[in-house]
């Protein structure tokens, strides 16, 4: 990967991580720019995946934001598409806050499809949810 391509995700994610946030359709916008395609931000492992699927590389960077026993948390989708619903309205004021939501909602991973414009939520036992980004043209 160039160098100046990982220098690019990296300050995406410093930006999305920081108390101040990012918003998501800043992030989705830079990470585009960056030649992302999809990324995928796990929870357990606390890590976050960048693919650029153009080149067939990635980028893996550490997931600031550090959550324990996510695995034991129960499903909870109506928790989910709160904290879903919150961060869209500016509610929950940053990625942080939105993550606490969302694992208290039992998500432990979740994939964001740049191009395909949408987010898939995984829960511990194989739950999901598909969220598609606001104003996205459905399948």
């Amino acid at each position: 990967m160039q160098p100046e391509t990982a220098a690019a995700i990296r300050a995406v994610w410093e930006k999305v991580h920081s108390p101040g946030g990012f918003p998501f359709p800043a992030t989705v916008a830079a990470l585009t720019d960056a030649g992302v395609t999809r990324y995928r931000a796990d929870y357990t492992a606390a890590t976050v995946t960048a693919y650029l699927d153009d080149t067939g590389e990635s980028y893996v960077s550490p997931l600031t934001v550090k959550h324990t026993g996510t695995a034991g948390m129960k499903w909870d989708p109506a928790g989910l598409k709160a904290a879903i619903k919150g961060a869209q309205a500016g509610t929950i004021g940053n990625y942080h806050d939105f993550s606490d939501a969302a694992v208290r909602a039992g998500v432990v991973d979740y994939d964001c499809f740049i191009s395909g414009q949408k987010v898939v939520y995984h829960g511990a036992l194989g739950d999901s949810h598909v969220e598609w980004f606001p104003g996205a043209k459905k399948d």
